[in-house]
């Protein structure tokens, strides 16, 4: 057996956060996969001990589902360009009252086959399925050049007032399929060659007007207290950004979910993982959209405080793939 990978996970809470356990995926000869979670803490994988574990069995079914004949085929060799998305073992739990992460696959699935039909240029390249055994285990997507929370990182220029304006068109035309897309935020936003706005991470979409399940966006860039998916969301997500983009200051770099209340007027993460994760004008409407009932509105107060939560320290440490 072997460490496969291995990730702290961080409670949060107020802006706060304290580690809260180390989470480790354990990978069998003959691929199967197991789960354990331990109060110890590991800078590389050989400070693991696998033999004072105690392993529960990931059951790959409820990561992995089946693939069908309408869904759009990756090729059998992924090319350079592209990148893989996979369930993220990270959030699998031992459950039956869990929805299983094939569930959730196949939901963002379904975002992407819809967008295979109306592609634009804004919105990340859908390039299929990638199955093995009959079932699909990751998502093929078109590989971009980085996030624009790393671009901000790296203080490299670059023009702001285009970018928000293809995040804006992205949107735009996510909203004329009725697609909401529920998470944007930095960590969704990429760059292309071009240094072209590409909406990525569809894994807390849902139809206009639809009440949320269990992924519903990143705290301190979703409208507090929000219950249902309306265009309002990503226009408010939209209005962080550009605060993001056009204040960095207001911006806590020990605080990447939300924006420091210290900073910021307003105070300020999914089923499957990725690398590849603003006043609004007034071209895009600076009122939020009419809800699809008149009692499904998303009131947001003006500060957003983030709920304890937890969420993955990424980068941490991983095994052998």
């Amino acid at each position: 057996m072997e460490v496969y990978k291995f990730n702290e996970i961080i409670i949060g809470e107020d802006g706060e956060s304290e580690f809260g356990f180390t989470k480790i995926i354990i990978r069998g000869p003959n691929g199967d996969l197991y789960y354990a979670e331990t109060e110890d803490r590991f800078k590389t994988s050989s400070e693991i001990d696998i033999d004072n574990l105690d392993l529960i069995s990931i059951d790959t079914d409820a990561c992995w589902p089946l693939y069908s004949a309408r869904l759009l085929r990756a090729p059998s060799t992924v090319s350079p360009d592209s990148h893989v998305k996979e369930p993220n073992l990270m959030l699998y739990r031992n459950d039956p009252k869990e929805t299983p992460l094939s569930n959730h696959m196949l939901h963002e699935i379904e975002a992407y086959e819809l967008l295979r039909q109306h592609p634009h240029p804004n919105i990340v390249e859908y390039r299929g399925c990638v199955v093995s055994d009959g079932r699909i285990t990751g998502i093929c997507l078109a590989k971009y050049k980085m996030t624009l929370l790393e671009r901000m990182a790296e203080s490299t220029p670059f023009n702001k007032d285009l970018f928000l304006e293809g995040i804006e068109r992205g949107i735009r035309h996510l909203h004329s399929l009725g697609i909401v897309h529920n998470d944007i935020n930095p960590y969704n936003i990429m760059f292309d060659e071009l240094d072209r706005a590409i909406i990525i991470d569809f894994d807390s979409w849902q139809k206009n007007g639809q009440e949320f399940g269990r992924s519903k966006g990143t705290s301190g860039w979703m409208i507090e207290g929000a219950e249902y998916s309306l265009f309002e969301n990503d226009i408010f997500g939209l209005s962080k950004m550009q605060e993001y983009i056009y204040n960095p200051s207001s911006w806590d770099p020990l605080n990447p979910l939300g924006m420091s209340s210290a900073k910021s007027s307003q105070t300020s993460t999914s089923q499957t993982s990725t690398s590849g994760p603003r006043d609004v004008s007034d071209s895009f409407g600076t009122a939020p959209e009419s809800p699809v009932d008149g009692d499904k509105h998303n009131h947001h107060p003006g500060t957003c405080h983030s709920p304890r939560r937890r969420k993955i320290k990424t980068s941490i440490g991983a095994g052998p793939r």
